[in-house]
């Protein structure tokens, strides 16, 4: 962030973002994100794209049982077997599946996290407890850049997903920018999705005026 590469590289991505037609905003913003990422560590989307991709099938998964659930509540109404034992039978059938789908991607990404990021720490607290013959030797472990942001923020677009306040995004690249999207990278703030897709997906024009506010 603090280069000359990096002022070039924002200045070259704000005019080629309002000379573009306004459908290819957010497209030209993930490439962006990604080649940002790249230019970092090409090992670092092979975790990144990890934790998009799992989230993405787990925002799927979760809709489709709660679909699943509706319909069924609905087909009950319209052939005369429905009851409020049922819906609650249904309901909560559905609610275990979610909770089954939600916490298996949280662990999981959560999990990533805490092996590149506190490995070592943990190596370091117990090495004060032993003698320096038995100390353990630190791990050679590559931590992604930003990983406790782009965590956090995809951990609270799938806890939105499975209380159903928002819907699972279908795009998996759109979800990809809101995991990806540089400018928050490394210092935040955590967004989430409901908010941010707002303005990510939405088509700009350019304004002067918020220009020189900005």
């Amino acid at each position: 962030f603090v280069s000359y590469e990096f002022i070039a590289f924002t200045i070259a991505l704000f005019v080629l973002y309002y000379l573009l037609p306004k459908k290819w905003q957010w497209p030209l913003l993930l490439i962006a994100s990604y080649a940002f990422y790249w230019i970092a560590n090409p090992y670092y989307l092979i975790f990144i794209g990890t934790t998009t991709v799992t989230a993405f099938f787990a925002g799927v998964m979760m809709e489709k049982a709660q679909d699943k659930c509706d319909l069924a509540i609905k087909t009950a109404k319209a052939d005369g077997s429905y009851s409020t034992d049922l819906k609650k039978s249904l309901k909560a059938k559905a609610k275990s599946s979610k909770w089954r789908i939600l916490l298996l991607s949280m662990l999981f990404n959560l999990g990533i996290l805490a092996v590149t990021k506190y490995t070592n720490f943990v190596i370091t607290n117990i090495n004060k407890f032993l003698s320096d013959g038995a100390a353990l030797k630190a791990v050679d472990i590559l931590v992604p850049m930003g990983i406790s942001f782009y965590t956090f923020q995809t951990v609270s677009y799938l806890i939105d997903t499975y209380r159903g306040t928002t819907k699972a995004e279908k795009n998996p690249f759109k979800l990809a920018l809101f995991v990806s999207f540089f400018p928050q990278l490394v210092q935040g703030p955590i967004s989430r999705y409901g908010d941010l897709s707002k303005t990510l997906f939405a088509e700009h024009k350019f304004s002067e005026k918020t220009f020189t506010f900005g």
